[in-house]
């Protein structure tokens, strides 16, 4: 696909020429103004070649996406009930476009402000209840809640607009638990537009 930058410089171009032919700039053999025309080429090129480059690097920031679970084994594997409020980390990322989600702190940081779609899915672990939330910078924006005993599950979106620099999380609320099995318990977003 040609970009309308490039578009841009070949309409500019064959208007250089177009008007060199009809007489509109000065005998060519001159010298001059064929060496103007050619600077002027020349400029234009890389004119284009920086917005370009430019265009490519925004585009790269817009490209988010992330979607990790909390474990990735075969095994039923419990986590909590704790005694505080606890931040899940999900630990195996299948997806991590822009690289914005840590799995280390289990917190996605938006790289630019634009409207993400973020979803949380968790399964009931051991102690028979969950109670789970999305949190932006601290505050909660969503929760899912489920107590029909063990390896019940549920799940939430939302489409938020989030602020470059904006952290998301999920917080296991105290005396909840959850569990994974092969990615059951998930954690995903992207960035529907920059704004």
């Amino acid at each position: 696909m040609v970009s309308s930058r490039v578009l841009v410089l070949v309409v500019v171009v064959s208007a250089v020429v177009g008007a060199q032919n009809l007489g509109f700039v000065q005998n060519p053999e001159k010298g001059p103004e064929e060496e103007d025309v050619r600077v002027l080429v020349q400029q234009l090129i890389a004119r284009v070649d920086k917005l370009e480059r430019e265009h490519e690097e925004e585009r790269a920031k817009s490209q988010v996406a992330f979607s990790a679970s909390l474990v990735n084994t075969e095994l039923w594997t419990h986590q909590g009930p704790f005694d505080s409020d606890t931040t899940l980390l999900f630990k195996t990322v299948t997806t991590n476009i822009g690289n914005a989600y840590d799995p280390e702190t289990g917190v996605f940081t938006a790289p630019v402000k634009g409207l993400y779609y973020i979803r949380f899915t968790g399964c009931v672990g051991n102690s028979g209840s969950l109670n789970a939330a999305l949190l932006k910078n601290g505050s909660n924006m969503f929760a899912i809640f489920d107590t029909r005993g063990v390896h019940g599950s549920a799940s939430n979106g939302m489409a938020l607009v989030l602020e470059a620099g904006d952290r998301l999380s999920i917080t296991l609320w105290k005396k909840q638990s959850i569990f994974d099995q092969t990615k059951l318990s998930t954690f995903s977003g992207f960035l529907v537009f920059p704004m």
